[in-house]
């Protein structure tokens, strides 16, 4: 009997009017559509064919249908189903022939009508599209128009003003092709629109130019991606919510109404706007140049922080032009006619091309020539994400020319540098540049190296190239204490306008760059560590500054120190040019000197205009602050809560602000920040670099033997590289004891490797001190500690600036934890309420501790001598414990002394 084989493949079959999938199966080996399938669908189905051409039925050998009936199953066709002709009678055909016919030519006409009107469009917008094509700089993606979010009846909004305080969004479209109608909406849910009038008033005359291109996509079906083999599907759901669903035409075209009434009536009432800007609005058809494109970033309000406008790429076409196409099009056409002899021009002098991955890779010497050929191909379309330069050898005249043509005039996302030899003065002296990673996305440039003085030099002729990257994004573990190459180059860098660091470290850096010429508008500081000296050196910077407009604190560490947070907040009330403020805010409560600061800006301030609230508690007077700031002052449009006390008539106020558009965002979750974001990052990680590898670190777990030690220290491994040691080493060398330290590894490697400890029964001791995990990723490392791991007995955590946030998350899983026995936690910032929450679970809870090390933590003060002296004397299995180098006194001191002589065989390191 023949067996068949169920499959989740489709074929598309037509009956009458109606277009359905039916399942196909496997039957002996080939795909098959079975006609009782279809008559489960359509009873009165009795034969099956294609453009009018009946077909037969599969038959065996000996010339006899095969049961059940069925037909081969073919890939990306509709197949017509039909019932017995005898089911009709010969009036009833006759009539319905004459409909037809009736029907057919009604049609022919309305198809001659659109025909004419959708090339007349389309013939519009490529006049535009040349038009635009024009512009000297290509730095930004050119095409985005702009729509009102809300549904609301357009015609009861009158005046420029009040269609001004509507909420926008901008959308770009991918420039994946030279006919407009095969252009789509990127796939992003697009950005709002910061200060309306001003970005009406730079981009009025371009808007009424892009207006046109969107109403002929909207007319020709265009904003939608087309669906085939190539579009995947997750492009396809990142498209915004308007795109996918193809019944709001109406509501779409609507939105466009809106958009071209504003820019009408801004033309009009010209005496209602600022002449001065009102000028450049109404002015018609002005031609966009590079500099006002690149400036667009200005206006857009970045929820995400990518700064990936649209999530689009910059490619080169055949003839040298930029074009900006999303991720699925870039892989799909990106492959011109002249890819191939690219390719073999770069297999001539010994590199290697991986079309998969769009990866590059030069080893070896690269002479002139070479690297004037590889530069000619990059301009001309030589499309790729990666370029690797690994054991190369160079000149340096030859390495500026790469550079030039890498960050300005390529297609390239991600250069990496490993082993490059710099030959400099005729070849005579040279320096090796051991580690550098690069990505370029729009005006960004964000860099990852190993420091030393040779990295220097490469970075510094990298940034002495770039003439349209005006985004520096840097870690803060790579960023020098004390060098004067970078630091002297930045400071009067005049592409530098912004400036992004993740996990601050230096403020003394920071507050050089903030003091210098630089023209620094925005700064961002992400994972940063908010001591109260970080803290208050940066208000003292900010004070000296006289150019920045935008202050990003916002991601991805909430700022809990409430004295420095009380401080910066005095320092912007009267900061000359600082006009926006992201802020991620803990531990608000009802009638502190925290929330009263926070009250009194914003009620009469504008500056705060977006904020993220972590474990507060929210009173009656500071929900009336936040909604006056945002339906009255205009100024707060973003509003994140998290793990807060929110009573349901407050949350109801807030949720109507979100809803009249005075909020442009709200999202309110009883979870705390930090166990969704690292999550979130990991993920967006993985999606960075694809197929990442690191030889030099395989080889070393590589050597190690099974269920032993894997010793991965001083390696200068980073987060990419966790996934690696997660599968190599935890997984599959099974080793009892994993050292990781003095790495780059943050809270998002830290949770890469907790994921791999779940269910795990072989690693006893790891060590990540001297990295740079924080709260955050204390926070999931304890989560899997406490409950899904019975075998980790050591853990060393030792300076990893872990606060007292992270001592609450450990403490907690000590509470259920039955295996650890030695945990490390020196160096770090726990205070006394660290360590209340600690010594209250060992004093009852905790049975099998037996060291604990909490040296070197400078908050810890006498406040915290009886807890510990107390938690000492209750707990039967600690034997240890370490807390030289904090802030004692010689009576505490002399107090741990008495202590550890009456309890037997207790050892304390004072």
């Amino acid at each position: 009997m023949e067996q068949a084989i169920s499959k989740t493949n489709f074929q598309l079959v037509r009956f009458r009017d109606n277009i359905v999938q039916i399942q196909t199966a496997v039957i002996n080996g080939s795909e098959c559509l079975c006609l009782e399938d279809i008559q489960r669908r359509f009873p009165s189905v009795s034969a099956l064919g294609i453009d009018d051409i009946q077909l037969t039925f599969l038959r065996d050998e000996g010339g006899h249908y095969q049961v059940p009936l069925r037909i081969q199953a073919i890939k990306n066709t509709v197949v017509d189903a039909f019932e017995p002709v005898e089911r009709q009678t010969c009036g009833t055909v006759h009539t319905l022939f004459d409909h037809i016919d009736a029907k057919i030519h009604e049609m022919d006409k309305k198809t001659d009508l659109i025909l004419a009107n959708t090339q007349e469009t389309l013939t519009r917008i490529k006049h535009v599209m040349t038009l635009m094509y024009e512009l000297h700089e290509y730095t930004t993606p050119r095409y985005f128009f702009i729509l009102p979010v809300s549904h609301r009846k357009w015609t009861s909004i009158t005046g420029v003003q009040n269609l001004f305080l509507l909420h926008y969004k901008l959308f770009f479209l991918c420039e994946c092709s030279n006919d407009p109608d095969h252009l789509h909406i990127a796939p992003h849910d697009g950005y709002s629109i910061k200060k309306p009038s001003e970005f009406i008033a730079n981009y009025g005359s371009y808007l009424r130019t892009t207006l046109r291109i969107a109403r002929g996509l909207l007319s020709a079906g265009g904003f939608v991606l087309p669906y085939s083999d190539n579009a995947s599907l997750m492009l396809a759901n990142a498209l915004p919510p308007f795109v996918q669903e193809p019944t709001n035409y109406t509501e779409v075209n609507s939105k466009l109404d809106v958009v071209e009434k504003m820019l009408n009536e801004t033309n009009n009432q010209v005496t209602r706007v600022d002449p001065s800007i009102v000028r450049q609005a109404v002015l018609p058809e002005i031609p966009l140049q590079g500099a006002q494109l690149r400036e667009l970033e200005a206006f857009l309000d970045f929820v995400d922080d990518k700064h990936s406008l649209g999530n689009l790429y910059r490619t080169i076409t055949d003839d040298g032009h930029v074009r900006w196409v999303c991720l699925e099009h870039y892989n799909t056409t990106g492959f011109n006619n002249k890819m191939l002899d690219y390719i073999r021009q770069l297999e001539s002098i010994g590199g290697k091309y991986d079309s998969q991955r769009r990866e590059a890779l030069l080893t070896g010497a690269l002479t002139s020539k070479n690297v004037i050929m590889i530069c000619n191909a990059l301009k001309s379309g030589f499309t790729m994400l990666t370029l690797v330069l690994e054991c190369c050898s160079i000149d340096i005249k030859d390495l500026d020319k790469l550079f030039d043509v890498i960050i300005n005039r390529s297609s390239v996302y991600r250069l990496i540098i490993s082993n490059l030899e710099v030959r400099q003065w005729m070849s005579t002296t040279k320096f090796i540049c051991n580690h550098i990673m690069i990505y370029l996305k729009n005006q960004s440039l964000k860099v990852q190296f190993s420091h030393n003085d040779e990295s220097m030099k490469i970075l510094v002729r990298l940034f002495q190239q770039n003439k349209i990257c005006r985004t520096f994004h840097f870690h803060g573990y790579d960023l020098p204490f004390h060098d004067e190459i970078l630091f002297n180059f930045v400071k009067v860098h005049r592409e530098l306008t912004s400036l992004i660091i993740d996990h601050l470290l230096n403020i003394d850096f920071l507050n050089a760059i903030l003091t210098s010429s630089a023209s620094l508008r925005r700064l961002k500081l992400s994972f940063w560590f908010n001591s109260s000296s970080t803290l208050f050196g940066l208000c003292q910077a900010i004070q000296r500054n006289q150019t920045l407009t935008d202050l990003d604190l916002i991601d991805h560490t909430c700022v809990d120190d409430k004295s420095g947070t009380i401080e910066l907040l005095k320092t912007l009330q009267i900061h000359p040019t600082i006009k926006h403020l992201r802020l991620h805010i803990f531990d608000v409560q009802s009638a502190n000197e925290n929330e009263q600061c926070l009250i009194d800006c914003l009620l009469h301030h504008k500056f705060i205009t977006h904020l993220r609230i972590s474990q507060s508690n929210f009173s009656h007077e500071f929900t009336q602050a936040l909604i006056y700031a945002s339906n009255d002052l205009h100024s707060l449009t973003y509003l994140d809560i998290y793990d807060s006390q929110l009573k349901e008539d407050l949350a109801a106020q807030l949720q109507l602000l979100y809803t009249n558009e005075s909020l442009g965002h709200l999202f309110i979750l009883n979870r705390p920040y930090s166990s969704i974001v690292v999550t979130e990052l990991r993920q967006e990680l993985q999606n960075e670099i694809l197929h990442y590898r690191n030889c030099q670190l395989e080889e070393k777990i590589a050597q190690a033997y099974t269920h032993s030690s894997v010793c991965l220290d001083q390696m200068e491994l980073t987060d990419h590289d966790m996934d690696i040691v997660s599968k190599q080493a935890i997984a599959q060398q099974q080793c009892q004891l994993l050292s990781l330290q003095s790495n780059k590894i943050t809270a998002i490697g830290c949770s890469i490797i907790a994921n791999a400890l779940i269910d795990n029964h072989t690693l006893e001791m790891l060590y990540l001190n001297n990295n740079y995990i924080s709260d955050d990723g204390v926070n999931t490392l304890a989560h899997v500690l406490s409950n899904e791991n019975q075998s980790v007995r050591t853990l060393i955590l030792q300076n990893n600036r872990i606060t007292d946030r992270g001592a609450h998350s450990l403490a907690q899983m000590l509470a259920v934890n039955r295996t650890l026995t030695w945990l490390y936690l020196g160096e770090n910032q726990i205070s006394d309420e660290g360590i209340r929450v600690l010594t209250e679970v060992l004093s009852s809870q905790n049975t099998t501790l037996e060291m604990l090390v909490i040296s070197s933590n400078k908050l810890i003060t006498d406040t915290s001598v009886d807890l510990l002296c107390s938690m000492i004397e209750q707990n039967q299995t600690l034997t240890k414990l370490w807390i030289d180098n904090c802030n004692l006194s010689e009576t505490g001191k002399q107090r741990f002394q008495v202590t550890q002589q009456l309890k037997q065989n207790f050892y304390i390191r004072l």
